[in-house]
């Protein structure tokens, strides 16, 4: 079943209830209940065995508890709405961005809502000390055993049912334009927070794909900016190219609509277009990458396309504005769209607007 499917269809039939000014909350939530891997896992008891009672950068399985809980009320189908309040409290227990009743971002609380999760169900108890890899003979290996070395070693580190589905790989090339010398790095990553850039004089909207083109665009680092070659010893000229080299199966991704300017933090109410179906992100990872081993349970070589099955909106200021949400159910292929408490039916052509903030797709090939 694709992701937000079910044994039944009464997913996404239960509305949160406003707290005061926590429908940024609300929102993220009922994106990750309709994610349908994830949530079938608090529901079936999958994580109780994984819950890792010893991690210092975790909770001590008290943020999964409590999310379980909530997921399990969102279930249970006995009433239009519920009241999150104990879950509410503790978040605000755990973390002082999230203790008063303000108005917060819902792409940091997403953040840490699923780094929490990560650290209470990693598997892994006792942490390895890693040994050094030598520079010049991990810049000598091949892209793709590169990418599969860092990935290994990050993994011995970080096992959880988050990583599995939510966590990707990003590369970072640098090259010297003296002597042309590569330095090459490789980073995990949770979601992909995307610019979206300056509309043209004709155009009413941006497309998704514009957004990625200027995250993955070669950029020059050069004056102060320059990166000292390892081996001019010199600052030098230096062109640095990002790529993905490593999907997940969950891709979240974050569209930039705030800006600093000072004191002040602007918004950009831009339309972006983002594709419901067929997403291809094939050009955006290596060619190495793109015919990788990465492959599903039965040795299916994994795809690069996504479908959207979550949006989180906001409306207005960052201060004064609005958070709701647009979910798939993957049983019948209806969208809800949740504004806290109240859920109706909302065509397929009203799911992305001005105010998609952040979305959530699933690969093609991944079952739920």
């Amino acid at each position: 079943m694709p992701v937000s499917s079910a044994p039944s269809s009464h997913i996404g039939a239960t509305g949160l209830r406003n707290l005061g000014n926590t429908c940024f909350m609300n929102s993220i939530i009922q994106c990750i209940n309709g994610t349908s891997p994830l949530a079938r896992h608090f529901l079936d008891g999958s994580y109780r065995k994984q819950i890792n009672t010893v991690n210092y950068m975790g909770y001590k399985g008290v943020l999964a508890e409590e999310f379980a809980s909530l997921i399990r009320s969102l279930w249970n189908n006995q009433s239009n709405a519920i009241s999150p309040s104990s879950f509410r409290v503790l978040v605000g227990s755990l973390s002082s961005q999230f203790k008063n009743y303000d108005q917060q971002d819902s792409q940091e609380f997403l953040a840490f809502l699923l780094d929490g999760l990560h650290e209470d169900l990693n598997l892994v108890i006792n942490r390895p000390t890693l040994p050094d890899i030598d520079d010049d003979y991990f810049e000598s290996l091949p892209d793709q055993q590169a990418s599969d070395l860092a990935w290994d070693r990050y993994t011995q580190l970080n096992n959880s049912i988050i990583v599995n589905l939510f966590q990707g790989q990003l590369r970072s090339r640098l090259q010297c334009q003296a002597c042309f010398k590569t330095s090459t790095s490789y980073n995990t990553f949770m979601y992909l927070s995307l610019p979206i850039p300056k509309l043209g004089k004709f155009h009413k909207s941006v497309p998704l794909i514009d957004c990625l083109n200027s995250f993955v665009k070669e950029e020059v680092l050069d004056g102060d900016d320059a990166w000292i070659c390892s081996r001019c010893k010199v600052p030098r000229k230096t062109i640095k190219q990002l790529s993905i080299s490593r999907l997940p199966d969950i891709l979240l991704i974050h569209l930039k609509r705030f800006s600093y300017e000072g004191p002040f933090r602007n918004k950009l109410d831009t339309m972006v277009d983002c594709p419901l179906t067929k997403l291809d992100l094939t050009k955006y990872v290596p060619p190495t990458s793109a015919k990788s081993s990465i492959t599903d349970p039965n040795g299916k070589p994994l795809g690069h396309v996504y479908n959207l099955y979550a949006v989180s909106n906001h409306y207005g200021t960052l201060n004064g504005g609005h958070y709701t949400a647009s979910v798939r159910n993957g049983y019948n292929g209806e969208w809800r769209y949740f504004d806290d408490s109240q859920i109706s039916l909302i065509n397929e052509k009203k799911v992305v607007t001005s105010a998609a903030y952040n979305l959530f797709y699933v690969r093609t090939n991944v079952n739920g």
